[in-house]
């Protein structure tokens, strides 16, 4: 059986509708429809394998339960003693909704899992992980308890601490949004590099952010917006710093029209203009969201670098290209050309090279290739074996900040909902 790139079926009537109160919910449909599409017309998978490419078998191990939420996107966070935190959301039907950790050590062993909250009547897909106070971490995230005269119950950005283990999670007071209309999905965050948490998230046609934990719920200080200046959704925003300490939003902008494509904008200390990246897109082409957060790394060395599909009229994904922000160079990631690639991924190294990795819906198989240290050009690209006995491909994360290559699915094994899975490639 073929794997489909895209979005469950089986994540439920539930997680359609957080699709429909982020309002992307057509620019998500058309877009997982055409990938489908897609992966049908494009079966030659013998011949799309480049002579370079290295196949490889990998040991998945899954890191969760079924959480019955395909349209989701883990928070991770890689703490100092090498350990990755992978934080997941999880509808419990009608105890309502929960968010939980997995710790993972070398090999993607999972050490730790728990849950971090639950019996909330709302809470965000997208999670997200940032440093936090005295080497632990903070969970930035959505949604509403459900008790009425509650804190946490206005739909605003709300904050958790762990320490380094990730082990008992502390919710925090105060707000990270004077808005209370903040979506379940296309949630961001950072920090700043004195430590200051930064939350951004969808706003329709805008890419709202707040600096700061308000001790107020909501936020008393304003929230900051970076307008799309098309009438576009923005779709599956990143937050990310550079190595001079400025902070940079990406996004997909869903407009349907000349201006559809990937965008990018420095956000602080101040506000730069959006830029569009090159051959990203326009209505007149496939619709090539990312279907999850947008790729985008700060590299170690410096430059800020952006992993996109770039489209034709009939296909989403005729090929990937990295772009480093500003530059006039744009190169194609090797082995992305076979019009299947979905679930764009990239992460930075410590040694300045950069990792890209995604889903082949042609060949069944996760593919990665890493740069060199320069990020200047491209190793041998690796062909990967997926969790087994998966009926669907959700989603892909990478994280490699201190050496290996951790990767995170979201699959839908058959017969169960979708869960989270981990491993570990070495160069």
């Amino acid at each position: 059986m073929r794997l489909t790139s895209g979005k469950s079926v089986r994540s439920g009537m539930r997680g359609i509708d957080r699709l429909h109160r982020t309002g992307h919910f057509l620019t998500v449909l058309i877009a997982g429809l055409a990938a489908v599409l897609a992966s049908s017309a494009f079966r030659s998978a013998a011949a799309d394998r480049p002579n370079s490419a290295a196949a490889g078998s990998v040991t998945w191990t899954k890191i969760s339960t079924n959480t019955g939420l395909g349209i989701a996107s883990a928070g991770l966070y890689r703490t100092s003693d090498g350990r990755l935190h992978v934080a997941w959301p999880r509808d419990d039907n009608a105890k309502g909704f929960s968010l939980h950790y997995s710790t993972l050590g070398s090999s993607a062993k999972l050490v730790n899992t728990g849950t971090i909250l639950g019996g909330w009547s709302s809470l965000t897909t997208y999670p997200r992980l940032v440093p936090g106070p005295n080497g632990g971490m903070r969970l930035i995230f959505t949604g509403a308890n459900g008790k009425i005269g509650s804190p946490f119950n206005e739909s605003t950005m709300y904050s958790a601490t762990a320490g380094k283990t990730g082990a008992t999670w502390t919710l925090t007071g105060g707000s990270m949004s004077q808005s209370k209309l903040v979506p379940l999905t296309d949630d961001a965050a950072v920090t700043e590099s004195s430590g200051t948490p930064v939350a951004g998230w969808s706003a329709g046609a805008a890419f709202d952010f707040h600096v700061g934990l308000d001790p107020k719920t909501p936020a008393t200080a304003p929230d900051h917006s970076v307008s799309t200046g098309t009438g576009g959704n923005v779709v599956g925003p990143t937050l990310v710093r550079d190595k001079s300490g400025h902070i940079w939003a990406a996004w997909f902008d869903g407009s349907f029209d000349t201006k559809q494509g990937y965008y990018i904008a420095q956000v602080l200390p101040s506000a730069t203009a959006r830029v569009k990246a090159p051959g990203s897109g326009a209505g007149s082409l496939a619709n090539n969201q990312p279907l999850e957060a947008v790729a985008l790394a700060a590299r170690v060395g410096g430059g800020v670098y952006l992993a996109y599909c770039v489209p034709t009229k009939t296909v989403p994904c005729a090929h990937i290209a990295l772009w480093k922000v500003g530059s006039a160079t744009v190169r194609v990631v090797p082995g992305s050309a076979t019009g299947h690639a979905s679930h764009v991924a990239i992460a930075a190294g410590p040694s300045g090279h950069l990792s890209i990795g995604w889903f082949d819906a042609g060949l069944n198989k996760i593919r990665t290739v890493r740069t060199n240290t320069a990020a200047t050009g491209f190793g041998t690209v690796r062909t990967l074996n997926v969790p087994r006995n998966i009926i669907a491909f959700d989603g892909l994360q990478l994280e490699g900040s201190q050496g290996p290559l951790d990767l995170v699915a979201l699959v839908v094994q058959n017969g169960a909902t979708p869960s989270y899975w981990a491993a570990e490639i070495r160069p």
